[in-house]
């Protein structure tokens, strides 16, 4: 028994020597996260890159540009929200699962990249992906009014290819989001 409470005790001292990003302030960069992925000049530039690289893909090229420019900023606002926000990355990261005994302090640069290419990589899962055309088939989205029935075909056809790419554009840009987001890199 002692054994095992000198254990944790240990455990309990490298972690919070390592200055490791506490539960909140995950929480805190996740909500800045998706706040600054749902900005308009976000959105558009998200926009403007799945329009260049997935609609390509597609056999109605046309019709998936109109797609997107018509309804890209809901299906972003379901989607982040969803995995970002709801689905609780930190908790999912094991961040939220470690003694809440640090001291608040400043995110590094390694520790913001980090967690956006765990972000990426769980983006990409193609678990992920069908949860999220799933996601958007339901109430979020294609449940939402305004939508046609062909809706889920079109998230179906759609959101595979764009999750992907969206994942790499958070890769690609992780240093400038952890710039504009958290102030470091």
């Amino acid at each position: 028994m002692k054994f095992l409470v000198l254990l944790a005790a240990i455990g309990c001292a490298s972690a919070a020597s390592s200055n490791a990003v506490t539960c909140d302030e995950c929480r805190a960069g996740t909500v800045a996260l998706v706040d600054h992925l749902l900005t308009d000049a976000s959105l558009a530039e998200q926009t403007e890159i799945l329009k260049a690289v997935v609609c390509p893909q597609l056999e109605d090229a046309d019709a998936c540009t109109a797609t997107i420019d018509m309804w890209f900023n809901d299906i972003a606002t379901c989607i982040y929200n969803h995995f970002i926000v709801e689905t609780d990355v930190c908790t999912e990261f094991g961040i939220c699962k470690k003694a809440s005994i640090f001291t608040p302090r400043d995110w590094t640069c390694e520790e913001c990249t980090n967690l956006l290419t765990m972000a990426s990589a769980v983006m990409e899962d193609e678990a992920t992906v069908a949860e999220g055309v799933e996601y958007l088939q339901g109430e979020c989205f294609c449940g939402a009014d305004g939508h046609s029935a062909d809706c889920a075909d079109m998230v179906a056809g759609i959101v595979p290819l764009a999750m992907p790419v969206l994942a790499g554009v958070l890769v690609d840009q992780e240093v400038e989001l952890c710039q504009e987001i958290l102030g470091v890199c």
